[in-house]
């Protein structure tokens, strides 16, 4: 059977990496509300997408890991990595593979197949690692309210009737930008009794200035009405760098307590003039406009502004964190270091944050430098 073929693809997967903690060892795990409630942070790696794109396995702009099918080895190695580097959370990578993009790429008859193997790897190393395991919806880019909710509702139904089946300690709703869209993701995700993480992705301000969704809702009151419908967590992902995800954030904790409030950014610089990955402009480099999708890696963040931003959200009393396109264990580690971890990876960071630079090896005598 389908499904048969589907287990035959994922149990031989097997590697070495980070295999410290055996399934007979760890400890009983916590779900993510009891986790929060206790007063603990959550960091929750994501960014899968353009981690693998840059890797070569998904085609840029069209953005749907039809690898996974093919390849789910190489999907389960970013979940090492990420666990590795300190997430406390292996999502199941299911961003773009809903119903619509899978018909854009004539895949829809893999629609079910390649959901279940995304879960189950990532199901593998969270059971692996005693690491919390979600579920994802995401953006559908055809919502249009009054006209399609019925549509809407079914792609994500579907999706998250496979994420209940495999096992999922709770739901990520992310990347959207309609408050109606995110509210018939939090209804399907209630009706199958999950705790809902729903986060918005913001665009330019509205022409008044304000910080809006697009369906023309004032962020902080979008999310404050998830909240009173029933989510767990909101908040805001994807498309704007650490700093202006900080603006988005500090609207959001006008409105709801910071403790149910979450951040992913893109780990990509975005500035006031240019506050999503969808408006930076390269001057440097005129042939690489537009940036957007092709052309973001200039503008790449480093660790020191992950670690800043993460102890800013932590300042503002926020618990769920994490980094959404451009992610990298590196910065993963960041986050995690910054929250006061030391993960596996931590092992390998340089304590003296000096490296090798030749100006300072000479100060130190290790080299002698004669130019003239």
């Amino acid at each position: 059977s389908e499904m048969a073929y589907v287990t035959r693809l994922i149990t031989p997967v097997r590697f070495m990496i980070n295999q410290s903690r055996a399934f007979s060892t760890a400890p009983a795990k916590l779900g993510l509300v009891e986790r929060l409630n206790a007063g603990e942070n959550i960091l929750c790696a994501e960014g899968y997408l353009l981690a693998l794109s840059r890797r070569g396995y998904i085609a840029h702009g069209v953005w749907v890991p039809e690898f996974i099918l093919e390849q789910p080895e190489v999907l389960k190695s970013v979940h090492y990595e990420m666990a590795h580097a300190g997430s406390d959370v292996m999502e199941a990578f299911q961003y773009y593979t809903h119903r619509e993009k899978m018909r854009q790429v004539g895949r829809e008859n893999d629609l079910e197949k390649i959901n279940r193997i995304a879960l189950q790897v990532a199901r593998e190393v969270a059971q692996e690692k005693n690491l919390l395991f979600a579920g994802g919806v995401s953006n559908t880019n055809i919502f249009r309210k009054g006209e399609n909710e019925d549509q809407i509702r079914a792609m994500f139904d579907e999706q998250v009737r496979w994420s209940k089946e495999e096992g999922v300690d709770y739901m990520i709703a992310e990347t959207i930008s309609f408050v109606g869209e995110a509210k018939i993701a939090l209804d399907v995700i209630k009706s199958y009794n999950l705790p809902a993480v729903v986060t918005f992705t913001i665009h330019k301000r509205a022409p008044n200035g304000s910080i809006q969704t697009l369906d023309g809702v004032p962020v902080g009151i979008a999310c404050l009405e998830l909240l009173e419908n029933g989510a767990t967590v909101v908040g805001v992902n994807c498309t704007r760098g650490p700093e202006m995800t900080l603006e988005v954030v500090e609207e959001i904790i006008k409105f709801c307590p910071p403790e149910r409030v979450c951040a992913l950014p893109i780990a990509y610089r975005t500035t006031k003039e240019e506050p999503t990955f969808f408006s930076l402009t390269d001057s440097i480099c005129p042939a690489n406009n537009p940036v957007y999708p092709r052309g973001m890696e200039p503008f790449c963040v480093s660790p020191v502004e992950i670690q800043q931003f993460t102890e800013r959200c932590l300042e503002l009393g926020l618990k769920y964190l994490g980094i959404c396109c451009g992610n990298s264990g590196e910065l993963t580690r960041t986050m995690a270091e910054a929250m006061g971890r030391k993960p596996p990876a931590s092992r390998y960071s340089d304590p003296s944050n000096v490296g090798n630079n030749p100006e300072n090896l000479a100060k130190e005598g290790k080299i002698k430098i004669t130019q003239k």
